[in-house]
């Protein structure tokens, strides 16, 4: 049976039905800070290919594919009692940027293994297109190579998107394990709303020329957490998902049941829209990257603000169930390969005084004392990231590419090893956590 939004709930044969799971974020969509590698999916892959050539780098990103999420994956996420999981897809696997109306099966080769795997558990899936051509947000993560978000700004970029959707929505028009399509993830820095709220009324009447019967999740502007930027919220089988990550309102340190009353006054705002659109709400990133040293209050603000999810029957999903040791459930131990290289880069990339956000501010400290002129910080929000965009790619090729050309083929293609089941190690706080709210 499909799953149904209807009167601000989702509902399976006749019951309301509350999602809770995660994201399997890195796995179709490379994450740099999360796998500890610097740069982006696009060039960290272009540097394999560079390094190794392109049929060993293949292979390379195949296994990681292979590995990151398997059958003993689902097995401890069945038990833990999840009945979701998010699927963060860069459109890039499914798409060559010089052929964009060709669809790679390799890719739906690795989206069906584990969409079986998902219908053997019994857990049902959201397909989240979380990188767009040229970036619906400015970050690194969003498909953007120059820490601008092109994506608003034409409209062919839009219309691959619109397409691939498409293909998407009626190849999998059938599947009853795929609860819906997260159309698009974060959108941010939009240039236009009018071209905003055009690309989703077409993006929508086009895939319900397909299918209408998968749920299509609706993301806000500003990183999914306003709604406003919709001319109109309307339509079946519609849900609204934002992102909430409770360290971003609330101070990790703070009195717990202040705390509370902060987050639940901002968690209003979606039940009010809920309530005045009839649409479900879905958390669809919830969680924190917190210090190593501070976890037991991480658990603490996390499980403070799962509460809140679950008292206002709001579903929700924990980002992320796999990664390199950042800001996972699932994560390598400590002495596998990926491991030691990923601690590697982070003496020379992930150490505060090394990090973009530390570099970027220095840079514009530089260029004030230069300039007749004060930059105002909306100005200096969106220009970060050009120079995020601009460090990427200098880390790409002055830390990855040395790294790989020191380290022979035969020893670095079972890297992506480390993150085969029996190589890892989880968080048992929030394994219990997340198992407390299942039973």
């Amino acid at each position: 049976m499909y799953i149904q939004a209807k009167d601000g709930s989702f509902i399976l044969n006749g019951n309301q039905i509350l999602f809770r799971g995660f994201a399997i974020g890195s796995w179709m969509n490379i994450e740099n800070f999360m796998v500890r590698i610097p740069g982006t999916e696009k060039s960290i892959r272009n540097i394999f290919a560079k390094v190794y050539g392109e049929e060993n780098a293949s292979q390379f990103f195949d296994d990681f594919l292979t590995y990151f999420i398997a059958e003993e994956d689902f097995e401890f996420l069945k038990e833990l009692g999840v009945n979701m999981l998010r699927i963060p897809l860069n459109y890039r696997h499914f798409i060559d940027d010089q052929n964009p109306s060709t669809y790679s099966e390799d890719a739906f080769t690795h989206l069906n293994r584990v969409l079986n795997l998902c219908k053997k558990y019994e857990i049902y899936a959201v397909l989240d297109m979380h990188s767009t051509p040229g970036g619906q947000n400015p970050d690194f993560h969003s498909g953007s190579d120059t820490g601008v978000a092109l994506f608003w700004e034409y409209g062919a970029l839009r219309q691959v998107i619109i397409d691939l959707w498409v293909y998407i929505a009626e190849r999998y028009v059938d599947e009853t394990i795929i609860a819906g399509f997260d159309l698009v993830n974060e959108p941010s820095f939009v240039a236009s709303k009018t071209a905003f709220n055009d690309f989703y009324e077409s993006l929508i009447s086009n895939i319900r020329q397909v299918n209408k019967k998968h749920i299509l999740f609706l993301e806000g502007d500003n990183w999914a957490r306003d709604f406003s930027i919709f001319n109109k919220l309307e339509g079946e089988q519609i849900a609204l998902s934002f992102h909430f990550y409770p360290g971003q309102h609330v101070s990790l340190f703070g009195e717990s049941e202040k705390r509370k009353l902060d987050l639940e006054k901002k968690i209003l705002v979606y039940t009010s829209l809920r309530e005045k659109t009839g649409m479900p709400l879905w958390v669809g990133e919830t969680g924190g990257l917190f210090p190593k040293n501070k976890l037991d209050d991480g658990i603490k603000l996390i499980k403070e603000g799962i509460d809140l999810f679950e008292k206002h029957r709001i579903s929700w999903s924990l980002w992320t169930y796999k990664d390199a040791r950042t800001m996972s459930l699932v994560y390598p131990k400590v002495d596998t390969t990926w491991m030691k290289m990923g601690y590697e880069f982070r003496e020379k990339w992930q150490l505060k005084e090394n990090r973009n956000a530390t570099i970027a501010k220095d840079i514009f400290s530089l260029i004030e004392n230069k300039l007749s002129y004060t930059i105002d910080k909306g100005v200096k929000r969106a220009l970060f990231f050009r120079i995020f965009s601009l460090l990427d790619e200098l880390h790409t090729n002055y830390l990855l590419e040395p790294r790989l050309a020191s380290t022979p083929w035969e020893e670095i293609k079972d890297y992506p090893q480390s993150f085969l089941w029996e190589n890892c190690e989880y968080w048992t706080e929030l394994a219990y956590l997340v198992r407390s709210y299942s039973s």
